[in-house]
């Protein structure tokens, strides 16, 4: 079986995701569940934050939480103009 990630893989890791790939769907969502619960892929994007950055994510959820927000068509009007495309 030719897979797209062979190439970028080691022999060793091609051949556990080719293996992995055999499984029915439900065994690979387990599987993958177990792996992230046992941390195996490592720390998470939130871990990796800096203490600035998680203030900054945590203060914008709260005024989310708060109904502090933009509506997106705005956002997104502003972001045309300031790039010149229209929205039309």
């Amino acid at each position: 079986m030719q897979l797209w990630y062979n190439q970028l893989m080691t022999k060793t890791q091609t051949q556990i995701l080719t293996l992995i790939a055999t499984l029915p769907l439900e065994e690979r969502r387990e599987l993958v569940e177990h792996m992230y619960d046992a941390n195996m892929f490592g720390a998470s994007f939130y871990d990796r934050m800096t203490p600035e950055q998680r203030t900054e994510l945590e203060e914008s959820i709260a005024q989310a939480d708060r109904g502090e927000v933009v509506p997106s068509d705005q956002v997104f009007n502003q972001l045309a103009q300031k790039l010149g495309f229209s929205r039309a």
